[in-house]
């Protein structure tokens, strides 16, 4: 199962949801957790443990899970918010950005309180998009 069928079944992502993807993902394509582990330069144990939610998804081994695990790179932004849940929800991406800017914190608690769904959220992804084509 590729990660945009793992999201379409996972579709709340919580700390474990990270490991639950790459466990599955690692059997997919035959390999042992000792095997894996020695591929991704890690002991079998620290696997897994990330894969039972146990620890997060390590930052320093990142790229080379997401390759590993044959993870295109234009999926990153779903797999960093899946290692991001398993960190407790910390977007070391886009935190930096919203510390920046207040209407950005404002808008997505109003977006929270009114419950914004996913079909209303592309709506507002599309008109970001299409001010960025107006010259």
């Amino acid at each position: 199962m590729n990660l945009k069928e793992f999201i379409a079944e996972n579709k709340e992502f919580d700390e474990r949801t990270f490991g639950k993807f790459v466990r599955q993902r690692r059997e997919e394509l035959g390999k042992t957790v000792r095997g894996f582990a020695a591929e991704l330069g890690i002991t079998p144990a620290y696997l897994s443990d990330i894969e039972k939610g146990n620890r997060a998804a390590p930052k320093k081994f990142f790229q080379q899970i997401r390759i590993a695990l044959g993870v295109p790179e234009d999926m990153m932004t779903e797999f960093e918010d899946l290692a991001s849940a398993s960190r407790g929800f910390q977007y070391e991406d886009i935190t930096p950005y919203l510390g920046k800017r207040p209407l950005a914190r404002v808008a997505l608690r109003k977006a929270r309180d009114m419950d914004i769904s996913d079909e209303q959220w592309e709506e507002i992804i599309k008109a970001i998009d299409s001010s960025n084509d107006k010259p």
